[in-house]
């Protein structure tokens, strides 16, 4: 399956995201440029506010994902251990 086929469109919605994508990061940076102070706790740190906003959109991710791991490795163990003690009722 070739995408260079006769017929098959080359703009797909897949790229139409991904230009939008770096059009909306491409204005984040151009517009968010000037440098930023933040403390956290007793550092003081200057960026541009764009390695900022990014800085903590990345956090927020980390976070989310550590948080719905967490979630289902525990949500396993009770499956597990119910299963084990021959519960069939699941909560």
């Amino acid at each position: 399956m070739d995408d260079d086929r006769p017929g098959r469109p080359s703009i797909t919605p897949a790229r139409v995201l991904w230009v939008l994508l770096a059009i909306i990061a491409f204005v984040l940076v151009a517009q968010n440029s000037n440098d930023t102070e933040i403390e956290v706790f007793w550092w003081t740190i200057q960026a541009p506010l764009f390695v900022v906003i990014l800085a903590s959109m990345l956090i927020g991710w980390g976070l989310g994902t550590l948080g719905i791991q967490a979630w289902s490795w525990r949500r396993r163990r009770h499956i597990d251990r119910h299963e084990k003690h021959g519960d069939s009722t699941k909560d």
